[in-house]
């Protein structure tokens, strides 16, 4: 049953560019960032389901078939466009991650992880339900606009996704995060990115993005839990992405030269920061996320030096921080260099609209820079650190390490690809720098390899002899272990209390949570009180309530369109 679970896994990973190919779909050109989408899927899809086999002890062939319906169902998605199919799919996608959580036990924080997921998938399906059913443009594309941002958790609309990241398993982690928040972003380059010039999406939306990006970069960087802190980096990332398309969009018909330029460039940027955050992000989730399921922790100071008995090579747990971190050689170092090379480039250009986005993406380089520390923290505690308690020895796990390796690899190996196929179409196209591209070619490969020699060559220094020293709380071994907090809690006083409380939690997000838990119990028929498990059953059994009447929605409006009949006769035929 494994073998053919893995089957099917490879089947729907593959049938989405089948299936694009009947349906017309251009790839390689007007379609390019569907392209991408479903490559980046079909790789780290693959990675994940090997991570699955080592990760999985129960029910392993169970979540395998899982990530088939989900895989298959979330590449139909970025085919379908405007159509009921694109509801009933995306719908199929979210509920399908039922089986992703049966491998562990159901616990509190995986009924809310779940129940999360399902709520904003239930909120953002009602939204593409008007955006396809209205007959007003503007309206419709309101909704759409509205159903993306909820689905990729843009600033505002973000609260579900920390949660939802809190009780996966580490493989769903991985796939939330790496490839099912890409969907939103691609679909609305495809539909809503043409629709923009003349309304007023953009100049509200810049704002909230770059806000978003500082915003959720500290509260990375002050969350307590590895899996949160990762989540809110996801965030920060999600609205890069969102601001690099937004900026594309708000000067795709500008009358300056110069910002219908940078429009073009900020789109190359997009398509860059697509492949790092899915790359590097799916890399740090399966990682960390190993972490904590060998301690059974969760809090990153319970899990202080769990790396050094992991099992996993140093340099492969370093290279997803390393590509957080901008460093040459890695995806992250092309994502951010080109970032600040558009930066520059606005700086140049004399035009109010330029003006008004700069201060914006200062304050982006200042929450790319703290949700980089946030990445850093983790793996100096978890990695670098003594162990402060004698966790369980799993020993090595080979299969883990293969799919981290993987993954890794690829980190280190798209770079190259990208700045290829830049090189190659920047002497074709005068919008692309191609003196810029080559020189930062040239860095990256000196910086891969450097990383290379040292990582894996072992060309790095070595020590002879090993001295004791105290570090300030009468230590007298041989190396430190310092905990994830310390690191976070010198700024606490100055910068975190503004954004997290003692615990380590969103001021903002949890403000939010106890607003809406207030709101269910007044809706409640019967009072009674209102503890985590009623909570996490109200909130399941509306989010499947609200899925039932999509369901008969979608049935009722088909059998309106004869579009049954049509599917009979074909099948006949």
């Amino acid at each position: 049953m494994t073998v053919l679970a893995y089957l099917s896994v490879i089947t729907s990973l593959l049938a989405p560019f089948l299936i694009g190919n009947v349906l017309g779909v251009d790839f390689f050109g007007k379609d390019s960032s569907i392209g991408l989408g479903v490559t980046l899927q079909a790789i780290l899809g693959g990675f994940i389901s090997v991570y699955v086999y080592g990760y999985e002890k129960e029910k392993k062939t169970l979540v395998v078939f899982g990530y088939a319906v989900f895989f298959l169902s979330t590449g139909i998605c970025y085919l379908v466009g405007k159509s009921l199919w694109l509801i009933l799919f995306w719908e199929l996608s979210t509920i399908s991650a039922f089986l992703l959580y049966v491998g562990g036990k159901w616990n509190d924080a995986s009924i809310r992880s779940f129940v999360a997921l399902v709520a904003a998938g239930g909120i953002g399906a009602f939204c593409f339900t008007f955006w396809i059913f209205s007959n007003d443009p503007s309206s419709g594309l309101f909704f759409l606009i509205l159903g993306l941002l909820i689905k990729s958790a843009f600033f505002g609309v973000h609260f579900w996704l920390p949660e939802a990241h809190a009780g996966a398993p580490a493989h769903a982690s991985a796939a939330y995060s790496g490839l099912l928040v890409n969907l939103p972003l691609v679909l609305f380059s495809k539909f809503a990115f043409p629709l923009l010039p003349g309304t007023h999406y953009t100049t509200v939306l810049i704002p909230l993005a770059g806000i978003g990006v500082l915003w959720a970069g500290i509260t990375a960087l002050f969350s307590r839990e590895v899996k949160k802190s990762i989540a809110y980096s996801t965030v920060e990332n999600m609205n890069f992405l969102w601001l690099s398309l937004l900026i594309s969009a708000y000067w795709q018909s500008s009358e300056q030269e110069s910002l219908r330029m940078l429009s073009k460039a900020f789109g190359v940027l997009f398509l860059i920061s697509l492949v790092h955050h899915s790359i590097s992000k799916t890399f740090q989730f399966l990682f960390f996320g190993y972490l904590t399921k060998l301690s059974g922790r969760s809090g990153a100071d319970d899990n202080t030096g769990i790396g050094r008995i992991s099992g996993i090579p140093t340099f492969l747990a370093a290279i997803g921080t390393m590509s957080f971190l901008a460093i040459p050689g890695t995806t992250g170092f092309l994502s951010e260099s080109t970032f600040i090379k558009l930066l520059s480039a606005v700086l140049e250009v004399t035009d109010t609209s330029a003006a008004l986005v700069l201060p914006l993406l200062i304050l982006v380089c200042t929450g790319l820079a703290v949700g980089a520390a946030a990445h850093l923290k983790l793996f100096l505690a978890l990695v670098l650190s003594r162990p402060r308690t004698n966790f369980e020895d799993h020993g090595k796990n080979t299969t883990i390490n293969v799919s981290l390796f993987l993954t890794g690899a690829l980190v280190l190996i798209a770079p190259v690809i990208i700045l290829s196929l830049t090189n190659y179409y920047a002497v074709r196209v005068e919008w692309l720098d191609f003196s810029w591209f080559k020189g930062i070619g040239i860095l990256n490969v000196i910086g891969l390899a450097i990383l290379l020699s040292v990582g894996l060559l072992g060309l790095r220094h070595r020590i002879k002899e090993r001295k004791l020293w105290d570090c300030g709380g009468l230590f007298e071994g041989s190396e430190v272990a310092i905990a994830s907090s310390a690191l976070s809690d010198p700024l606490v006083a100055p910068l975190g209390r503004y954004f997290s409380d003692e615990a380590g939690n969103s001021k903002l997000d949890k403000g939010f949570i106890k607003i809406l838990i207030k709101l269910l119990s007044s809706l409640k028929a019967k009072i009674r009180g209102s503890d985590d498990e009623s909570i996490s059953v109200d909130l399941t059994y509306s989010s499947f309530t609200v899925l039932t009447i999509l369901i008969v929605i979608i049935i009722v409006r088909l059998a309106e369109g004869g579009i049954w009949s049509q599917l009979l006769s074909y099948w006949a035929f």
